[in-house]
């Protein structure tokens, strides 16, 4: 899972700089992530030397290799459904989905050399589909913007609902009131966002719900659910606190529920329907029930 990802130079691209090419293949690589893995993992089969403004000839392959980082993720990403241009994964809780400067390489796009369509917080798990090539990434695209794509989630939260099912309407925004970047609150101001829940199972103070977003905010689930009173178990974030989760991000001590690693939430892409790029036909994966959700049963009937 640490091999090199390698993308060929074809007429489309004759002439390109290569960290332009680069950013053209996998799309979702910040900028500075561009720079540091010409700097330092990027060769081209040519022999010429890897330069960000280097231009590229036709018949050459330019390779990634892995970072140091990712080479120390020993972390096994395994595959859901593979359909050549594409490929589902089960994404595990603590690695992110593409490239940051806090845990460079410690990625799925770094460490599988592929692209993700979509985006899952880094401590969610489950379904996370990628492209293979640039054509399969615009077409996944354009799927998730004409909201072709059908997500569904689990999470355990804290409390139990009165509802066997409940939706939440109420747009989110940046929350004004927190210290920490990208953190999102229900505001006046905010975009639409609607998320629609079903009661599965309780137990105790905990229920397990299906969530299935009508809207693509950043960290909607979660919000949503804090805002109604039912933080998801283990969410540092949105669940009391935040001063917890600032100091996660200093690598200082947290206190955790047993059994999940530090910022762990409970929330897990259970499920994920798509149109194939390739065939139109349309294509359901499922992600099994993580080993830190417990003993809870499968989805079904309310306990």
């Amino acid at each position: 899972m640490h091999d090199a990802a390698s993308f060929p130079v074809t007429e489309a691209y004759r002439g390109m700089r290569l960290d332009r090419f680069l950013q053209r293949m996998v799309p979702r690589m910040s900028r500075a992530s561009v720079q540091a893995a010409i700097a330092t993992r990027v060769t081209l089969a040519s022999g010429a030397a890897a330069k960000a403004s280097r231009r590229l000839v036709v018949g050459d392959v330019v390779a990634i290799g892995p970072s140091a980082a990712a080479a120390a993720c020993d972390v096994l990403v395994p595959t859901l459904c593979d359909g050549g241009g594409w490929l589902v994964v089960d994404k595990p809780p603590g690695l992110a989905c593409t490239p940051s400067s806090r845990r460079p390489g410690a990625d799925v796009a770094t460490v599988l050399g592929h692209a993700p369509a979509h985006r899952l917080d880094r401590f969610t798990s489950g379904c996370l589909l990628l492209a293979r090539d640039p054509a399969t990434a615009r077409a996944l695209a354009r799927a998730f913007r004409d909201h072709a794509v059908e997500k569904d989630y689990l999470a355990v939260v804290e409390g139990v609902p009165d509802a066997p099912w409940f939706e939440v309407d109420a747009p989110l925004g940046v929350d004004a009131a927190s210290r920490v970047t990208g953190k999102v609150a229900v505001t006046a101001r905010g975009a639409p966002a609607a998320t629609f829940f079903e009661v599965l199972a309780r137990r105790g103070d905990r229920t397990l719900l299906r969530a299935q977003p009508r809207t693509g905010r950043r960290h909607q689930i979660r919000a949503h659910l804090a805002h109604v009173g039912h933080a998801i178990v283990g969410d540092v974030l949105y669940g009391g606190d935040e001063r917890r989760f600032i100091r996660l991000q200093r690598g200082q001590p947290i206190d955790v529920p047993p059994g999940l690693q530090p910022g762990r939430h409970l929330l897990h892409a259970a499920r994920l329907a798509f149109p194939d790029p390739g065939t139109g036909r349309r294509v359901e994966v499922h992600a099994p029930l993580p080993a830190d959700f417990g003993l809870w049963p499968a989805p079904g009937a309310v306990s």
